[in-house]
């Protein structure tokens, strides 16, 4: 498996980046979250940033290919996205013999992890006395992987158990599922008309529930103009061309907007809704 592995928020800056760099060759992302691969972020970083921006990692991370890892340091805190979790500190752990990763990093591990969360007994984890290290979610069983770990996976200590760790990411990764192909729209069968440009921008104006919360949204926009039934049908046009998916813009619809006449007007209705 050729796993591609990227550092998100202030870890693809910070200095703890290079043992990962040079371990398992992972690249800083500079702006937008990649199409598939597993996002190694600072569980600090994800549990101070805005509940939206913490919805909009985990909206990442649903999609199948797609892992996104927390990992220390953290705050000792509750947290509710995308269900109940929580960190607390650890005070000594004992890995199995069979584990030469966790053996090297669990005299460093200071954190263990509680929650409605399913243990990644795969990679070890849980230590010998049951506490938890690393476990993740998914919405259901083809969605891609939110996963959190306590070990310390930038430490020195890897520098000569570099197959463990990249055996240990590649498996967790491959609870991720495939990668769905981008659908390319067949544009002798579909055209697009202005009316799927004005569901799209519309549904990049703010997030919304389920669809019907966004076309009840529609019918009030001081933006858009769009009757629910005709909205409805080009909804369901676009979720049939793999360019929305639920509620939400796929790859490949945001590739179509980059692509049109709208993008400045797109980029424009997201900065409002951030």
């Amino acid at each position: 498996m050729n796993t591609a592995f990227w550092l998100v928020a202030t870890l693809a800056t910070h200095r703890r980046r290079r043992i990962l760099q040079n371990v398992i060759a992972a690249q800083p992302v500079e702006h937008q979250l990649p199409s598939s691969g597993l996002c190694l972020i600072f569980g600090s970083d994800f549990q101070e940033a805005a509940e939206q921006q913490q919805q909009d990692w985990y909206n990442w991370s649903q999609e199948p290919g797609r892992t996104l890892l927390l990992i220390p340091p953290f705050e000792t805190k509750k947290c509710s996205t995308p269900c109940s979790w929580e960190i607390r500190r650890s005070s000594g752990v004992k890995p199995q013999q069979d584990m030469p990763l966790l053996q090297a990093l669990a005299p460093e591990v200071d954190y263990e992890l509680q929650g409605q969360l399913q243990i990644a007994s795969e990679i070890g984890g849980a230590w010998e006395d049951m506490s938890i290290n690393t476990a993740y979610y998914r919405k259901h069983p083809h969605s891609g992987i939110f996963a959190i770990t306590c070990l310390p996976i930038w430490s020195l200590a890897v520098l000569d158990k570099e197959q463990e760790l990249q055996k240990w990411l590649e498996k967790i990764h491959s609870l991720a599922g495939q990668p769905v192909e981008n659908h390319t729209v067949d544009e002798t069968a579909f055209q697009l008309k202005p009316e799927h440009f004005t569901v799209m921008l519309h549904l990049l104006s703010q997030k919304f529930a389920d669809a019907a919360t966004a076309l009840t949204a529609l019918q009030s926009s001081t933006i858009f103009s769009l009757d629910r039934n005709t909205a409805q049908t080009y909804l369901s046009d676009l979720q049939s061309q793999g360019l929305v998916r639920g509620v939400q813009l796929t790859e490949s619809g945001i590739d179509v907007i980059r692509q049109s006449p709208y993008l400045a007007y797109a980029e424009e209705l997201e900065a409002l809704a951030r």
